[in-house]
């Protein structure tokens, strides 16, 4: 799965708060595979600071915060319906409601903070024994990835993307005037707008799966990579089209920037390094407006850089 769409913002908040929905088919599948395997991000800023802001995030998502040092932050996620019907169905008669729990542990990195999380559910019997179950589903995976690009973290280096096809596109969810996957930004150059496809668009078809969320999106993006391309179908302006989309995948994740010190203190990451990670220009066009939307880059400068960027040499 491209950046473009890592870069969503209402899109991960959702699928942040819906994280333990019961796994769909294919949703399951990793969308980003990290080096290690594990569910991590890299973030360019001290790892108090970094504790300090993955607890604000927690608490703006309306999750009930558990526990908070300077190196873990414990949170207690609300159950999705079907998934608490699930763990009634599964468990002891006598057994309290389930409980889920995500832990992020934190450790400073060359000027980063690594941050790695799981997740496990909690039940109490009639004799007062608490049980405990890892949750480790790739479901569980991909939603967390996603939160952690969304409030600001860097996949590690080297992490690959082999289970769903990029797509160079920003969306989201819309119900009107038709259900799908609405293109709020077709990058030029992308997969997507080489495709045809442009800003405004409606996706209602993935390679024959009906878009609806983002677990049919991951569906659709992973039945994608069986062929060398895959049909998409779509709506502009009350017609529906059909087009064929060839199957690309995006590039591995390169280095992480360097970060420059400065009293010893580590400065944050310009935008001016992220340039020179060897990124296509899609990717590069939605890193620089991640950065605009955290108030690293003026709108001005932000329009600059896609100028830039979109100006043949």
């Amino acid at each position: 799965m491209d950046i473009g769409e890592i870069m969503k913002r209402e899109f991960y908040f959702a699928a942040a708060i819906c994280l333990m929905v019961p796994a769909q088919a294919m949703a399951d599948e990793p969308f980003a595979v990290t080096p290690s395997g594990s569910t991590e991000a890299y973030f360019p800023m001290e790892v108090v600071e970094t504790s300090d802001h993955l607890a604000n995030q927690c608490l703006d998502l309306g999750w009930t915060m558990i526990s908070s040092t300077d190196t873990t932050v414990v949170c207690e996620v609300p159950m999705s319906f079907g998934s608490r019907l699930l763990s009634a169905l599964a468990g002891p008669s006598y057994a309290t409601p389930p409980r889920q729990y995500f832990r992020f542990n934190m450790a400073g990195v060359q000027g980063y903070t690594r941050v790695q999380a799981t997740a496990w559910q909690e039940q109490q019997t009639a004799f007062g024994q608490t049980q405990q179950t890892e949750l480790a589903s790739e479901n569980f995976h991909n939603g967390v990835m996603g939160f952690f690009q969304n409030v600001g973290g860097i996949f590690p280096p080297n992490t690959q993307f082999p289970n769903h096809a990029a797509i160079d596109v920003e969306y989201e969810y819309v119900e009107e005037p038709r259900e799908g996957m609405l293109i709020v930004t077709a990058y030029e150059g992308g997969v997507f707008a080489r495709a045809g496809l442009q800003t405004g668009d409606i996706v209602h078809r993935i390679a024959g799966e009906r878009i609806k969320d983002e677990n049919d999106t991951s569906d659709g993006l992973h039945k994608a990579i069986r062929e060398n391309s895959f049909e998409v179908q779509y709506y502009r302006g009350g017609d529906r089209h059909e087009v064929s989309v060839p199957t690309e995948f995006r590039e591995p994740i390169g280095p992480l920037p360097e970060r420059e010190f400065v009293n010893g203190a580590a400065q944050p990451v310009q935008s001016t390094t992220i340039v020179q990670n060897q990124l296509s220009v899609a990717e590069e066009l939605a890193r620089f407006a991640e950065l605009r939307d955290q108030g690293v880059l003026t709108e001005e400068e932000f329009q600059a850089q896609k100028a830039r960027l979109l100006t043949p040499d």
